[in-house]
């Protein structure tokens, strides 16, 4: 799934992300696997997995498939 950068700036804003838990939860939205988020961003498996753990705590769900409905939703309420 692909949003807008403005739809991407209301969530950083709304779950406080950091600058690179944006990137990955975008990366993660676009169907890539940790392996490829690492490879893409230049950064190690483990610490993809770090961040996904830091996302999850913020947007309060666990796992790749409630993370992207969990954005959805947050979008379709702020009709960003």
């Amino acid at each position: 799934m692909v949003f807008k950068a403005k739809q991407w700036e209301y969530l950083e804003e709304c779950w406080h992300l950091t600058l690179r838990e944006v990137q990955v939860a975008k990366l993660v939205c676009k169907g890539l696997d940790n392996e490829q988020i690492g490879e893409k961003l230049g950064i190690e498996y483990n610490t993809v997995r770090a961040h996904l753990g830091n996302i999850s705590g913020k947007v309060g769900v666990r796992g790749r498939g409630n993370l992207i409905l969990e954005v959805v939703k947050v979008l379709q309420r702020a009709k960003i």
